[in-house]
């Protein structure tokens, strides 16, 4: 035979074998990883802001300028406290325009009543001299269509009175808009007026800031939307403030607001967290850089966190044997639904227990491992019990999916 085409024969043969030997080696078909030391972390970057918490943030009513400031910052204010005055000459003299106009009034219903008596009576002295021939009766029929009139007139003039006592009552109430009022207890935290001012309902920052108690404060955090599916209500949360550059604080996530906040083609929701702030050095109105944990891990056993999905195709998760033969006759024998079952059940109990099942290479095959988690992130997982450093959990199938979800 040729040299060369032994050459080839042989070459046939050495990767015939390599196949059948991988065919033959089932750990072939998984793909693996090693679980090592390293950081499980997830830390998602916001903006926020303290406010003091049952506090109010206060505007003025209407355009106008400002003309008395009446209050501190630090100064305790009641519900409906005059904070300051707007100044309103137009308003005073609709004001006073209003009030002559009802005195007006008044004194044409007295001149109405006066003359509806004048002719009742002239209405009578006919009639009594029409009785005795004296007057003819159409004499009578204008002294009643004189009445008439007379009584007319008083309509009138009561609308007219009416009217004016109504817009008087209007002009007031604007007048009233000129003060601008706390609308709850508490304590003036934030007084950014000052006497002369241009002033509307529509500024920016608000005039007065009130809150009811500066030792709780509450930081408003701004999340971005892209950052939203990273943060849960286990969230930590860690913020400083341009003060105290280098102190961190602690603070408690209690909610993340459904509602989107568009500035331009930037989307952001609201948070909200408790501030402990018992020694009063936080202040209401500062600017926080706010740091949401979902997971701060490190230098700690992990594992990819796909390996916690991973279940081989064959796997039945232990159950006791009458909820197996409950699933049985529920799935009607069909085994491939009976695992599905079976998994959803072992998965709901791992998830309320911090527990999560893994499968380990061992002697090529895969073996169950139940662990304990901490930390988590959509990449990794931290393994506080239930596996050493070395060992091989399996993430997947080789060329099939890498994730089985139970």
């Amino acid at each position: 035979m040729p040299r060369r085409s032994l050459a080839v024969l042989l070459t046939a043969l050495v990767v015939a074998g390599a196949v059948a030997c991988s065919r033959a080696d089932p750990a072939s078909e998984y793909a693996t990883a090693i679980a090592g030391i390293g950081d499980v972390r997830d830390i998602v970057p916001a903006t926020g802001t303290l406010v003091a918490s049952g506090g109010a943030e206060i505007r003025a009513p209407r355009a106008g300028v400002v003309g008395e400031v009446l209050v501190e910052e630090g100064q305790v204010v009641r519900a409906g406290q005059v904070l300051a005055r707007l100044i309103s000459p137009t308003r005073v003299a609709a004001r006073d325009e209003a009030a002559a106009n009802v005195q007006a009034a008044e004194a044409s219903l007295r001149e109405a009543r006066i003359a509806l008596r004048g002719a009742e009576e002239k209405l009578n002295r006919s009639r009594t001299l029409h009785a005795r021939d004296f007057v003819s009766a159409a004499a009578v029929r204008n002294g009643e269509a004189e009445v008439e009139r007379a009584r007319a007139s008083i309509e009138r003039v009561s609308s007219e009175g009416q009217a004016a006592r109504a817009r008087l009552r209007l002009t007031s109430a604007e007048g009233q808009d000129s003060d601008i009022i706390a609308p709850l207890d508490g304590v003036v935290t934030l007084a950014a007026v000052r006497v002369g001012q241009q002033v509307s309902p529509d500024d920016e920052r608000p005039l007065f800031q009130t809150g009811q108690d500066i030792r709780a404060l509450t930081l408003e955090i701004m999340v971005s939307e892209a950052d939203l599916p990273r943060v849960t209500a286990n969230s930590r949360v860690r913020f400083s403030v341009d003060a105290y550059p280098g102190v961190q604080e602690d603070a408690t996530l209690v909610s993340i607001g459904a509602a989107p906040i568009r500035e331009g083609r930037f989307v952001s929701y609201r948070g909200l967290a408790t501030v402990n702030n018992r020694a009063e050095v936080l202040k209401p109105g500062m600017s926080a850089s706010v740091q949401i944990i979902r997971a701060d891990a490190r230098n700690t056993l992990r594992i990819p966190a796909r390996a916690t999905y991973f279940m081989p195709d064959d796997y039945v998760s232990p159950v006791a044997p009458d909820v197996l033969e409950q699933l049985k006759r529920e799935y009607h024998g069909d085994m491939q639904a009976v695992r599905v079952g079976a998994r959803g059940r072992e998965f709901r109990r791992m998830i309320q227990e911090g527990r999560r099942v893994v499968f380990v290479l061992e002697k090529s095959r895969p073996a169950r491992r139940e662990v304990r988690i901490g930390a988590e992130t959509d990449d990794f997982v931290e393994i506080i019990e239930g596996l050493r450093e070395g060992d091989v959990v399996i993430t997947g199938k080789v060329g099939g999916p890498s994730v089985q979800p139970a």
